[in-house]
């Protein structure tokens, strides 16, 4: 559980997985490029990206590691992203059905491990601690929280009409009520658990976090 009164609802994302690669903001192809820099990848060690939804961090970061490994406790997004890691010709990732709080779960010991948009939706302080002791003697932890679900609106020529965010926003309210929900339930207060910044109130992670 992240917050009292909200556990983890598995009907959450149903459905959605096959739609991500169309209907939600890619991470800059510059993202991989600048944490390989930053971490000083080589092509060698281990990711481990937990929550990793249909690969979206996943499958750019690949090229920089011997083996990746990404865990998501949805089945839907992992058999996307196997479709993904098969067009794209990547095979040196697994997938693993499992959510963060079950970690270690026998996964080899990583070298580096991300949380792309993910880790609001665990309880941090316990997968946090079981991440640090998981993760190889130097290794980092990625926390990406910039948020792709919209974009950065242009004033470019767009090839389809822009999305009337205002309008949708009120005909949820209108259907479902000023409260956030998540799958089957409400969230507590009308919020995402923890928010975006739940990691740098973790001590477990505490000097390993990149937030980008």
């Amino acid at each position: 559980m992240t917050e009292p009164g909200w556990s983890w609802d598995s009907t959450l994302y149903a459905g959605s997985a096959v739609f991500y690669t169309v209907g939600r903001v890619a991470y800059p192809p510059e993202l991989a490029d600048r944490l390989a820099d930053a971490l000083h990848l080589d092509g060698s060690g281990r990711l481990l990206d937990v929550g990793c939804g249909p690969g979206s961090l996943t499958l750019p970061m690949a090229r920089f590691f011997a083996e990746v490994v990404g865990i998501d406790a949805d089945p839907e997004m992992l058999a996307e992203a196997a479709r993904q890691a098969d067009r794209a010709g990547i095979t040196n990732v697994t997938w693993s059905c499992l959510r963060g709080e079950q970690l270690p779960a026998g996964i080899p010991v990583p070298s580096v491990v991300t949380f792309a948009q993910s880790f609001h939706w665990m309880d941090r302080n316990r997968v946090a601690a079981r991440v640090r002791h998981m993760l190889a003697d130097g290794g980092a932890v990625v926390h990406v929280g910039a948020t792709t679900h919209e974009g950065i609106d242009t004033h470019e020529q767009l090839p389809h009409p822009r999305p009337r965010r205002a309008a949708i926003r009120t005909l949820i309210r209108e259907f479902l009520g000023e409260t956030r929900r998540a799958g089957q339930s409400a969230l507590p207060n009308g919020e995402t658990p923890g928010g975006e910044a739940g990691p740098r109130r973790c001590r477990s992670l505490s000097g390993l976090i990149v937030c980008c």
